[in-house]
């Protein structure tokens, strides 16, 4: 963890180190103080290196907040952690060494919110408890998932592209008026079991009934090869 003080700071991002300085002191407004941080290191879903060096503080930080403090914290957080998952961090790097050295304590949080807390999840404002379940899934499943579901939000279109002969689909239609054309729902794994509880504890009604066919599988209409939805979710994002 590099201190907040450390003059490197100035090459990483003093609004980051500013954010933080202020959350560790208490100064400030708490929420506001987060989105600026969050702002800082998660803007359009962009990976931003500051994201890494920030990470530890930002689980350190946790273990003095309240119950709601840390849902807000974290929940507002989750685009930015999901971002890693389009940054290909190399394992002998500094960067990759503090996004990790965060990452593991921020996971135990979430899982603890999630396990103890469902009532403080309900209780979050607007759409933040679907927002704190996707940053969830960042920290305890898949951060290229949670990255994709932050980035296509609210689920009405999905793109699609077939590994096979490249057939692709920028928008297929996921509004649930009738069933997805090119994807068949299917039987959901140990993170869409996962995911699907907890969406239930907090009654959402939009990404829910989309998870049978997110975790599904796509047919293609030119060559008949067929294959995960997810699959081709990545294809469609790396090729399209």
């Amino acid at each position: 963890m590099i201190d907040l003080d450390a003059p490197v700071w100035r090459g990483i991002n003093q609004y980051v180190q500013k954010s933080l300085q202020q959350l560790e002191a208490g100064e400030g407004g708490f929420r506001e103080n987060v989105d600026l941080l969050a702002d800082n290191t998660s803007h359009q879903l962009s990976w931003y290196d500051a994201t890494a060096y920030a990470l530890p503080h930002v689980a350190r930080l946790c273990k003095k907040l309240s119950v709601e403090e840390k849902l807000y914290l974290i929940a507002q957080m989750g685009p930015a952690v999901a971002a890693e998952s389009q940054a290909s961090l190399s394992p002998d790097t500094e960067e990759f060494r503090e996004f990790h050295e965060g990452l593991a304590p921020l996971a135990q949080e979430a899982r603890e919110l999630v396990e103890r807390h469902m009532e403080e999840v309900k209780a979050l404002p607007k759409d933040l408890p679907l927002v704190f379940a996707v940053a969830a899934l960042a920290l305890l499943w898949d951060r290229k998932r949670a990255w994709y579901l932050y980035l296509w939000a609210p689920w009405d279109e999905l793109p699609a592209m077939c590994p096979e002969c490249g057939w692709y689909e920028e928008c297929m239609d996921f509004s649930l008026e009738e069933e997805p054309e090119f994807v068949a729902p299917g039987a959901l794994n140990e993170e869409g079991v996962w995911l699907q509880k907890l969406l239930t504890a907090i009654g959402d009604r939009e990404l829910l009934p989309r998870l049978p066919y997110l975790y599904g599988t796509c047919t293609c209409p030119e060559c008949g090869a067929s294959g995960p939805l997810w699959t081709w979710m990545d294809h469609a994002y790396e090729e399209g």
